[in-house]
């Protein structure tokens, strides 16, 4: 599905190749136009990485440090101890990326509302920004476009990791864990 078919996303930056020495190969350039507000806002958000207007993965999240946190775990996967989805979706950013494919990232946000959350003993009305739904309905209505998920969600689609990278996500945790 083309991500001009995503009435609701707009785009935030584009992924680029890193050129220094660092362990972790992309990085991302976020839009000038977009405030540092937007870009840490805390709020639940979807996002969607594209490559060549495809969109390759759908995700959400509410980290603290918005959008930028949530990416960091995909840019900075080739350190630390990344999860198999995180270290899996940096390594074929990076593919597209070194196969010149323009790799970029979109969001969907949702207006805050109000609701009444309980704590262990009381009740707080607080402003909320649903991503969970969101990001669920997003995917939900891309499978009923394209009969499944996007190529990139890898679990949602029952399908396992690509064989290569699965032993480079081994590999790297096994040297890992020597280290330790």
């Amino acid at each position: 599905m083309k991500i001009n078919n995503a009435k609701n996303a707009f785009k935030v930056g584009d992924f680029l190749l890193r050129k220094d020495k660092s362990p972790n190969k992309i990085k991302i350039k976020y839009l000038d136009e977009h405030s540092n507000n937007l870009l840490t806002d805390s709020s639940g958000r979807v996002y969607l990485i594209v490559s060549e207007n495809e969109i390759m993965k759908i995700g959400g999240s509410m980290s603290k440090g918005g959008i930028k946190a949530t990416m960091s775990f995909y840019i900075s996967a080739q350190q630390g101890g990344p999860s198999l989805r995180s270290f899996a979706v940096h390594l074929l950013i990076e593919q597209e990326l070194n196969r010149n494919s323009k790799v970029e990232l979109w969001m969907i946000t949702n207006k805050k509302s109000k609701a009444d959350v309980n704590g262990l003993n009381s009740q707080k009305t607080i402003e909320v920004a649903s991503f969970k739904e969101s990001e669920d309905l997003c995917k939900e209505e891309y499978k009923n476009i394209t009969g499944k998920y996007p190529k990139w969600n890898f679990q949602e689609n029952n399908e396992i990791y690509p064989k290569e990278i699965e032993k480079k996500y081994r590999n790297y945790m096994e040297k890992r864990s020597k280290n330790l």
